[in-house]
């Protein structure tokens, strides 16, 4: 049985461990809810790109009804935990009417960048 590598992502301070749904800030773990660890790794996997109310919605709840202000604390926390304030920061820019971008640069443990 092969084993798939499950990829670490990394972005400012921090390491976010998909395998071990797990955030790390210098080394220390952050405190997060899990649909919070849960909207963090789906802005991340998406990094650059507007990830819809929508999309983060299903991603997060697909058979579940969940009014759109659980995923708007989450958001909320996220920021927090990042050190965001207001809907445009370092690492979450709100796109009005329309959902959330990942807007700082993302890189995977281990990978080295492609030359550009």
């Amino acid at each position: 049985m092969t084993s798939v590598e499950v990829p670490i992502y990394v972005f400012g301070d921090f390491r976010l461990d998909v395998g071990e749904s797990v955030l790390l800030r210098d080394g220390q773990p952050v405190r997060l809810q899990s649909k919070t660890l849960e909207t963090l790794i789906v802005l991340v996997q998406n990094s650059g790109r507007v990830v819809t109310r929508a999309e983060l919605m299903d991603a997060l709840w697909a058979d579940t009804f969940v009014d759109e202000n659980n995923l708007s604390q989450h958001i909320r926390l996220l920021r927090k935990a990042l050190g965001c304030n207001g809907e445009t920061g370092k690492y979450i820019e709100t796109i009005p009417r329309r959902g959330y971008r990942f807007v700082a640069p993302v890189s995977v443990a281990g990978e080295t960048p492609e030359p550009q």
